[in-house]
């Protein structure tokens, strides 16, 4: 009973220290209404796997590792929905708008969300990862899975790609602060 009741305050304080970051990174990228179902499955996920928690610092990126795979299942299954209504031929469905959408404040905002849109998957998600969760090229590689080098290397790349999509005729590009990395 000892082991159950640590086990509940140890899910609780990384459920209350964690909630707020996940949902902001569902809030960005999913229909509001999804928000609540995918949040409640990353830390239902984080319970069943509680002995797996990395301790201090690796904890959020290592949920934000598990919030990543669901995204990528809740996009999977977008699809297949998508297809199914193609086949049986449901037209004028109306969609909940994009989440980039609904926190646009200024229009250079939607000037880099368009660029973003045009940037290939992985170069928007580390970008994203980036700017938007305020990870770490050490933490992003843990929720990419990759090594915090070529983290570091792909976040470069991916800038450069953002600055070049960003650039007008005759405008220099705008410039894109790198976030300084602790080692």
């Amino acid at each position: 009973m000892a082991d159950s009741t640590l086990a509940d305050r140890q899910f609780r304080r990384m459920y209350d220290e964690h909630v707020d970051a996940i949902r902001r990174y569902f809030y960005r990228r999913v229909p509001a209404s999804d928000v609540d179902d995918a949040t409640i499955e990353v830390f239902t996920v984080v319970w069943r796997r509680l002995d797996s928690v990395p301790d201090g610092s690796g904890t959020l990126p290592w949920i934000f590792g598990i919030a990543r795979n669901v995204l990528r299942n809740q996009q999977r299954a977008e699809r297949r929905r998508s297809r199914l209504r193609s086949k049986l031929g449901w037209l004028g469905q109306s969609l909940a708008p994009d989440p980039e959408m609904q926190v646009i404040r200024r229009i250079e905002d939607l000037d880099v969300l368009r660029a973003l849109r045009d940037l290939r998957p992985r170069d928007r998600e580390i970008l994203m990862l980036t700017a938007w969760e305020g990870l770490q090229p050490r933490e992003i590689a843990e929720v990419l899975g990759i090594d915090p080098h070529a983290a570091s290397m792909r976040l470069q790349r991916a800038r450069r790609r953002l600055a070049r999509t960003l650039r007008t005729p005759g405008q220099p590009a705008p410039a894109l602060r790198a976030r300084e990395s602790s080692p």
